[in-house]
């Protein structure tokens, strides 16, 4: 009797707990289940338009969904939103605010915008679905049609943690907006210095706070790596400063210059503006890291890409990188060796996008038009949706299963425990109630036989005394 008191006392508070915490949650995670959604969005390079996706773990449209299979993951939903533009005008980049988590795009007419996301993020419902995903600020022509006849295009987009936004061109200017929300102002502009010939295929912002200081790395063909020092003058007609400048690796062993074509930039964790840290990805598949305090040639420089396949995108996830080419590899690279830790399998073609969601969930998209979601620990497929565009850009606006373990944690393994008690106590209840039903039956079943061949018997004497 007490421990009964003790288990229903904590069945209680257990459900007490749940009314606060999600039970539906805390149930699917203790029975596996998956039935947690993500939202995604996708750039279309066809039709320039933006679409949501909103799918299950386990969803794959490259096979045939199972027929009544009461089990089955439900199909995934898409919402077609920014329409009205075409081909001439796509997404060219696109990125996540970590400032408010709304997305800034640039677009191959010169246009810059920045898209609302609090109502997908709220699961709000609308009439229409235009509504879910709204323009919240834009600037036309940052780019103008005459310079864009000589194929000046953005070449990089980034948010800081203030909600600054940063644009550049392959000619080296520099567009800075103080505000993701105040696009219509007219933006800060610089020229970056580069020689006679040189162009800018790639930019990054230094991380970190550095006193209202902005740090631009930036590279690409015959362009090496530099680093500026933006001014902080109102007025923004100074040049920014020079304050690295890289040198190239050494010759060949044929004594043959090195060519040089930067595709991608990353700054290291640990860099600080008195000590640059850095990595630069080629054309050619090499590695390359830099450290200001030992000179200005690389550390090392390491083939990271088999048949040296060109760089397409590069991004940190965890401690280590993970580094896509043309060819449909998409693997993982240690960043202290430059050695191959892993590889996320099922691609083909080019992969141009890739997204990494607190470091726990990898997503890719390319010209296969396919989205896939990767579990970065185990990397597994969780998710593989067909889009039917090719895309350059993804984000993965939110996923409810780190919410769903947010909240399951928040309780802890004793009310886990108690639920797992109660769940396991039910079933034994219910099949003991099953087996009881049985034996009753089977009781009954053998006193009609008896009580029926009690009266055939009967009947036979009956007959026999009459006869």
């Amino acid at each position: 009797m007490i421990f009964s008191f003790h288990f229903k006392k904590k069945i209680l508070f257990t459900d007490s707990l749940c009314r606060f915490h999600s039970k539906e949650l805390l149930q699917n995670r203790l029975s596996g289940k998956t039935s947690t959604n993500m939202k995604l969005i996708v750039s279309c390079e066809d039709t320039g338009a933006l679409k949501v996706v909103t799918a299950q773990h386990g969803v794959d449209t490259s096979r045939p969904a199972p027929k009544d299979d009461p089990n089955a993951v439900a199909p995934p939903t898409i919402t077609t939103h920014a329409t009205g533009y075409s081909r001439k005008s796509r997404v060219v980049h696109m990125v996540k605010s970590p400032k408010t988590g709304n997305i800034a795009v640039t677009r191959s007419d010169g246009s810059v915008q920045v898209y609302d996301t609090a109502k997908l993020r709220n699961n709000e419902v609308c009439n229409d679905d235009s509504e879910l995903l709204p323009l919240l600020s834009e600037h036309k022509n940052v780019i103008p049609e005459s310079t864009n006849k000589d194929n000046e295009v953005f070449v990089d987009l980034a948010v800081d943690d203030i909600g600054r936004l940063l644009t550049a061109t392959n000619k080296g200017t520099l567009f800075i907006w103080s505000s993701e929300e105040k696009l219509s102002d007219n933006p800060a502009n610089y020229q970056l210095p580069l020689k006679p010939n040189e162009v800018v295929e790639t930019f990054q912002l230094h991380p970190g706070k550095t006193d209202d200081t902005l740090y631009i790395a930036y590279g690409g063909k015959e362009t090496d790596l530099r680093i500026v020092k933006l001014p902080t003058s109102s007025g923004h007609s100074e040049t920014p400063e020079i304050v690295f400048a890289a040198k190239n690796v050494s010759n060949s062993k044929l004594e043959l210059r090195v060519p040089i074509h930067i595709k991608k930039i990353l700054f290291d964790k640990s860099s600080t503006p008195e000590n640059f840290k850095l990595y630069t990805f080629t054309q050619w598949g090499d590695l390359r890291f830099y450290d200001s305090s030992q000179g200005r040639k690389p550390r090392y420089s390491k083939l990271i890409l088999p048949s040296k396949g060109p760089v397409t995108n590069a991004i940190w996830m965890n401690d280590d990188f993970v580094v896509t080419n043309t060819s449909g590899i998409v693997e993982k690279v240690n960043s202290t060796s430059g050695s191959q830790v892993c590889q996320f399998k099922d691609h083909i073609g080019s992969i141009q996008s890739l997204f990494n969601f607190n470091d726990s969930i990898l997503v890719t998209a390319g010209t296969d038009r396919y989205v896939r979601a990767y579990n970065n620990k185990t990397r597994d497929c969780i998710v593989k949706v067909f889009v039917g565009t090719q895309s350059n850009a993804v984000i993965l606006l939110e996923d409810s299963e780190t919410l769903g373990r947010h909240k399951a944690n928040i309780i802890g393994d004793r009310a886990l425990e108690s639920i797992r008690k109660q769940e396991e106590y039910m079933a034994r209840k219910a099949s003991a109630a099953a087996e009881d039903s049985g034996e009753e039956s089977d009781e009954d079943e053998l006193w009609s036989k008896l009580d029926s061949s009690s009266v055939t018997q009967r009947r036979k004497r009956r007959k026999i005394t009459l006869a």
